[in-house]
């Protein structure tokens, strides 16, 4: 069995801070409430960019860890000994097969269960207004079925989205091409991650209004999938500390210096967060030492997904909540209390994405 990389827990629960603080920030500024803008956005990018750009090259690279290319009984000409994770007996297709079940199980289940919301608001639009389909046509639900509900709402097609966002479309996407985006890594490495990054640089000629939906563009995530190969690859090289200290220079000029242009340009975001990673990565060690750190990182890393699925949701509701107990008890927004807020919201979120990823993980051993 291999040998778990604790480094790579941390900057999973990394992007999930990231994410959370990021939406929180957007959610409290347009109902025109105080915040502090605290890993929220900067002058060149947003921390909702850095959260997702960790997290889509630790998949990709987690995957390309567990099984390189699929059809392959070594994944790493340089590593002997490592094999994929799947039996070698079995043919190319039962391999291939095997995995995209096991995205599968991973994906699906907790994302179902918090669809289930949609046909419950079926039920209650049939009671008042005797249409159950609010969103248009019943086959839109189709997008939910399959996950591209809330990337295909980021296009401008208004669908049955409830939780997600657009990710779940996205990494669903990535997991689809990753036996053949594994496989062009494996022969060509270089070639591989130099022709995605000019097709990626390429794509700033064309004006796209927003930066989410750059960030979202299939080969934006195919270019940050890929380049998580190469990180995992190379993670001895990110335990030195000279990479360390350059690669935090770098992420606090992007972070403090403003870049004319910049803003709504994927390009900040992505460089930062490739050099965060390189500095957390090396960080890391020291800070797992402590098992008061060790312990809750393995187990909020876990939570990582479900975090992802609930937290966007789990800040709109409890905002609103929030609201109405501060106008039934006749209170003041300031920054300080939006702070305390943060981190009740921060609690809310954890525990619905322990609860939702315990159901689950119950109905798929069942299952």
């Amino acid at each position: 069995m291999e040998k778990r990389i604790q480094e790579l827990d941390v900057l999973r629960v990394l992007a999930m801070f990231f994410v959370i603080t990021y939406h929180f920030g957007c959610e409290y500024a347009a109902a025109g409430l105080p915040f502090i803008n605290l890993f929220c956005t900067t002058s060149n990018y947003d921390f909702g960019n850095i959260a997702v750009t960790i997290f889509i090259a630790l998949s990709g690279g987690l995957l390309y860890k567990r099984y390189g290319v699929i059809g392959c009984e070594e994944r790493y000409p340089t590593q002997p000994g490592i094999t994929i994770d799947v039996p070698k007996n079995t043919n190319k297709f039962e391999q291939i097969k095997t995995f995209y079940v096991k995205r599968a199980k991973a994906i699906y289940p907790p994302f179902w269960i918090l669809s289930l919301y949609i046909p419950l608001s079926m039920i209650r639009h049939f009671l008042a207004d005797g249409n159950p389909f609010f969103m248009g046509s019943p086959f839109k639900l189709l997008l939910t079925v399959i996950g591209f509900d809330g990337y295909a709402r980021l296009f401008g097609v208004d669908t049955y989205a409830f939780c997600g966002d657009w990710f779940v479309g996205a990494i669903v996407m990535l997991y689809l091409l990753y036996p053949l985006l594994a496989k062009c890594y494996r022969k060509a490495p270089i070639v591989t991650l130099v022709t995605l990054a000019i097709l990626y640089v390429s794509q700033f000629l064309f004006p796209i209004k927003y930066d989410e939906l750059f960030s979202a563009l299939p080969i934006t995530l195919i270019f940050k999938f890929c380049m998580g190969f190469a990180l995992i690859e190379n993670l001895d090289r990110l335990r030195n500390r000279r990479v360390a200290i350059a690669a935090g220079a770098i992420f606090l000029a992007i972070t403090i210096v403003t870049i004319p242009g910049s803003r709504h340009m994927d390009y900040a975001g992505t460089v930062a967060a490739f050099a965060l990673f390189a500095v957390v990565f090396y960080i890391a060690p020291h800070l797992l030492r402590h098992k008061a750190v060790k312990l809750p990182i393995q187990k909020l890393a876990a939570l990582s997904y479900c975090v992802f699925l609930v937290q966007h949701v789990g800040i709109v509701w409890a905002q609103a909540a929030f609201i109405k107990i501060f106008a039934k008890m006749h209170w003041d927004f300031t920054q300080w209390n939006v702070l305390a807020l943060f981190a009740c919201t921060l609690v809310i979120i954890v525990l619905v994405a322990w609860i939702l990823k315990l159901v689950s993980d119950k109905l798929v051993q069942k299952r």
